[in-house]
């Protein structure tokens, strides 16, 4: 899926190389633009080139924390748009005596299955 997703990056990228004047992040609720900016290999001021929108997309990907990012632009301004993954909301614990679930939910949250984490099916 991320390579489709990277391939889908790129075509929007796709454009004549530009300085970019500036950098706009659409779609994010909970994570903050600084982390987004942390992540990103370019700066206002770089020359775009596909090249570099293909770094981009690879880098925020590999944060974990986005299930799709697109790179396009608007005249000379850059614009990242992404979608988070879902957090967890809550981690609720049933029908067992045995085990405190504090300690269930401590260790849940170890392997990264807690609150306000970042949710990921495949660790079920």
């Amino acid at each position: 899926m991320a390579t489709c997703a990277l391939s889908v990056g790129v075509v929007h990228a796709q454009a004549t190389q530009f300085v970019v004047k500036d950098i706009e992040v659409e779609g994010l609720r909970r994570t903050e633009a600084g982390t987004v900016f942390s992540y990103l290999p370019i700066r206002v001021g770089d020359t775009f080139t596909d090249e570099k929108a293909l770094q981009a997309i690879r880098s925020l990907f590999a944060t974990g924390f986005f299930e799709d990012v697109k790179i396009s632009a608007k005249g000379d301004v850059l614009v990242v748009t992404v979608v988070e993954r879902p957090a967890i909301a809550s981690v609720e614990i049933n029908g067992t005596k045995e085990f405190d679930k504090e300690t269930l939910k401590e260790a849940l949250k170890g392997v990264g299955i807690g609150e306000s984490l970042i949710f990921d099916k495949s660790l079920l």
